[in-house]
């Protein structure tokens, strides 16, 4: 089909032409020069009350597999054809191989799929770029798929959480999944969930990192402050003789000196020493990196300097057992990189030094690095350059626009005009070629774990898809049978949404639900099965102290509670017959023992859900009988407890 001819002066890069026929921006023509068909697309159109122009850049023809450029400007008069989809496949090289990753189809082209060379991409680094809310954190979750599909090694750094839904099926959007010719899938069985904060993320296994590798300088390197030199002479004093680094003996080290600085010392390795991350039996990092599997380090709740601390000691060790061969050669994502790998003039993270090492070294081992970010402006440019393939989403801040225009191939000012006007879902994709593409991302086969919040309309899809949104909004906990289920059981009768005050407990192996209507502690949640614990306890205090010993003693004699309480021996016998009368202890032979009421095994009572904010309309919501606060000093004599909260749980019956 012709679209015009071309008119007015024209060069080897580009020309305008007269449009006689529809033509939008972006489109691509072709025209015959030289004895063959050369493709340019449409950069702009212009229109007057008379006449239209449309403003075209040439991208070349492809020869002996290279894509060449023209080396003489186009005769005018030429007519401009709107290029066929096999000739752009062709020119732009888009035929599907078996190392490509399906990334979406070329914008206005339905019917071309860009797929992108996955060799390349795990070699050479990729940049993610997109301001919040524009699809960055969906766009890397594509790739991942692409990626895992592929069987290719995968660590997360996830500051979010936001990666754990790799592991469910994108069940929401079925009619684009159609129109891509994707089927939902679950990476299930190839995903695990590490965390250095078990307590705010319980399904995921706990991250330790290894302790006896530390080096003098990195343990100065992780301490949270700068040291003064004083400080700085000291330390290595402490750590001159030391082969294998131990915080205890460090600090008994540092205790010996005589110099005052020592304190400010101390305090900083204790605090190092508390966050409980550093072990004698640190996460494997063959347990990390293997053949088909996904490692998502998910840091939800971390502290930024304690994330920083993991990131850098995390991907050192890793890149010091690539370079040596023992784990195979995996691909590395790094979300919200400006925290990570910040520009010099923000100042230095902990991990930015090793991050711009695996940058400029990594693909000589087979490392590859992926930098996601919504504050381009702000990540490290010399880290930027190094990445071949930039995938960007929309962009609006004027520094961030800059950034990427300084830091990218082939964009130009008419491409960073784009970048401000891109639709959510569409993106510019450079590498490629060298002009950027135009890309509509496919949807995922997994679930997206990044969208915003509804706070009108929060509900829990999974569980519950009938349910009112318009309900009060309270921190609760849904059972896995959801109320479609119910309804599917129960289909003639009719179902009443209930909610049970609890008060979720988390100590610091596991987390508990505790029922306050019945003072149950819940081992089923379906049928709100449990125990029943005794909290209500009529004590003097000198009677509570001897029974709180002889909750931590289980088994004991007079004497044994005389030692550990300091109560008068005198008043030992009849406190203890008092207890035993209200069956709080009971005898056997010469020894006395806690009442069965108090024997649990809380391991068993192990609650792994987690309360969550969401919108309920209930039929019934149950009364409150037991105090919180009863409760949790009742727990304390057993266990070390972290945290807690009230909630509710919902039941249908």
């Amino acid at each position: 089909m012709i679209l015009g001819n071309i008119t007015g002066k024209t060069t080897t890069r580009e020309f305008k032409f007269l449009v006689k026929a529809p033509t939008n921006k972006f489109q691509y023509v072709q025209i015959f020069h030289d004895n063959q068909y050369i493709l340019a697309q449409i950069n702009e159109i212009e229109k007057t009350h008379d006449q239209e122009i449309a403003y075209c850049q040439i991208i070349g023809y492809r020869k002996d597999n290279a894509l060449k450029q023209v080396l003489s400007p186009f005769q005018p008069n030429t007519e401009v054809l709107q290029a066929d989809d096999n000739f752009i496949e062709e020119v732009l090289n888009l035929k599907k191989e078996n190392k490509a990753a399906y990334f979406g189809n070329l914008d206005g082209y339905d019917n071309l799929k860009i797929h992108l060379d996955l060799n390349k991409l795990l070699t050479k680094h990729v940049a993610i770029l997109a301001k919040s809310g524009s699809g960055k954190s969906y766009t890397s979750g594509v790739l991942v798929e692409e990626i895992l599909e592929k069987e290719i090694p995968l660590l997360i750094i996830d500051p979010h959480g936001e990666y754990s839904t790799l592991k469910f099926k994108n069940d929401k959007d079925q009619e684009k999944l159609i129109k891509y010719n994707i089927q939902p899938k679950a990476f299930n069985e190839k995903i695990q969930e590490y965390t250095p904060n078990p307590e705010d993320n319980p399904n995921a296994i706990p991250l330790k990192l290894n302790y006896h590798n530390l080096t003098p300088q990195e343990i100065i390197h992780i301490l949270p402050a700068k040291l003064s030199n004083n400080q700085l002479g000291l330390l290595y004093s402490a750590l001159k003789e030391t082969t294998k680094v131990d915080f205890n003996h460090l600090i008994l080290e540092l205790e010996m000196e005589e110099n005052n600085v020592k304190y400010s010392l101390i305090n900083l390795i204790k605090y190092i020493e508390k966050l409980n991350l550093f072990s004698d039996s640190p996460t494997s990092v063959q347990e990390l990196i293997q053949p088909g599997k996904c490692s998502i380090i998910n840091l939800r709740g971390c502290q930024p300097e304690l994330q920083e601390v993991i990131v850098y000691k995390l991907m050192k060790d890793l890149f010091e057992e690539r370079k040596k061969g023992n784990i195979p050669p995996f691909f590395a994502v790094v979300e919200e990189a400006h925290n990570f790998l910040p520009e010099r003039s923000f100042g230095e993270a902990k991990s930015s030094a090793i991050l711009r090492q695996v940058a400029s070294e990594g693909r000589k081992f087979g490392l590859g690095l992926c930098i996601i970010s919504q504050r381009p402006s702000r990540v490290d440019k010399s880290v930027l350059s190094q990445c071949n393939t930039q995938i960007i989403l929309k962009v609006t801040n004027p520094n961030d626009v800059r950034a990427i225009t300084n830091s990218v191939e082939g964009v130009n000012f008419g491409s960073e005009k784009e970048i401000q006007n891109l639709s959510i879902g569409t993106a510019m994709v450079a590498g490629v070629i060298d002009l950027p593409l135009f890309v509509n991302v496919r949807p995922r086969m997994t679930k997206h774990g990044g969208e915003a919040v509804d706070m009108l309309n929060i509900i829990p899809e999974e569980n519950n898809t009938d349910e009112p949104k318009n309900g009060e909004l309270l921190q609760l906990i849904y059972p896995n049978t959801s109320l479609e289920d119910v309804k599917l059981l129960n289909p003639e009768k009719e179902i009443s949404t209930n909610l049970i005050p609890c008060l979720y407990v988390n100590s610091k192996d596991f987390n508990l639900l505790v029922n306050l209507n019945t003072g149950d502690i819940l081992k089923d949640i379906e049928k709100l099965e449990g125990k029943k614990l005794t909290y209500e306890m009529d004590l003097s205090p000198q009677q509570k102290r001897i029974f709180t010993a002889a909750l931590l003693l289980k088994e004991f004699t007079p004497a044994e509670i005389f030692a550990k309480t300091g109560v008068q021996f005198s008043d030992i016998y009849d406190i203890i017959q008092i207890l035993t009368n209200k069956g709080y202890f009971i005898k056997e032979d010469n020894k006395l023992k806690i009442s069965q009421s108090f024997v649990l095994n809380f391991e068993e009572y192990s609650f792994y859900g987690k309360p969550d904010f969401f919108r309920i309309e209930s039929n019934n919501k149950l009364e409150k009988k037991f105090n919180p606060e009863e409760i949790k000093s009742f727990l304390s004599n057993f266990l070390e407890i972290k945290n807690s909260k009230e909630c509710w749980l919902v039941n249908y019956s």
